[in-house]
């Protein structure tokens, strides 16, 4: 029962201290501090830090007909594709671009959205092709979509854990004597 009790407690610590590690924005100086290379980037979990919501829309050719009365009628069609990655979904990163950037895909490798710091000095921000009204147009798996406003502030979040290992020897020693 004791040995059932300190594994509990046990587990129940090291939970605690995984779910407790720190969040913080992925950025050039976290890449150089730790001086992490190409594999490591593409090893670690990333999040996004807000809502980003694409959008695209595709509008038929109208058609013309008339009906049975003689009636004129003309229709159209169009359709609208959301695809919504919600504050704190898990990505990672399939791909290290030049200029500061990282692919991260959230569902397949060819579905990706490219995170950078144009800056150099700050974290890595969505990036679009162009932004127009606060929407930006990128690429999504092939496909054009445009984020909604207020995406262009959403960044990646990377989780991280110190671990400290210290190691200590002691001995007693007996003495000599002559």
């Amino acid at each position: 029962m004791k040995k059932n009790l300190a594994l509990l407690s046990t587990i129940t610590v090291v939970m605690l201290m995984v779910s407790c590690a720190p969040k913080v924005p992925y950025s050039n100086s976290v890449r150089d501090q730790y001086n992490l290379k190409t594999d490591e980037i593409k090893k670690l979990q990333f999040f996004v830090s807000n809502d980003i919501l694409l959008q695209r829309g595709e509008q038929t050719a109208e058609e013309k007909n008339t009906d049975k009365t003689g009636k004129l009628v003309i229709s159209s069609s169009a359709s609208v594709e959301q695809v919504l990655i919600k504050k704190g979904t898990p990505g990672v990163c399939v791909d290290i671009l030049d200029g500061n950037k990282i692919a991260v895909s959230f569902e397949t490798d060819d579905k990706f959205i490219v995170f950078g710091d144009a800056t150099g000095r700050g974290r890595y921000s969505l990036m679009a092709s162009e932004w127009k009204d606060g929407r930006g147009k990128l690429d999504y798996g092939g496909r054009v979509y445009y984020a909604q406003p207020g995406s262009a502030a959403t960044y990646v979040i990377i989780q991280m854990k110190k671990v400290k290992k210290f190691k200590k020897q002691a001995r007693t020693v007996g003495g000599r004597k002559v």
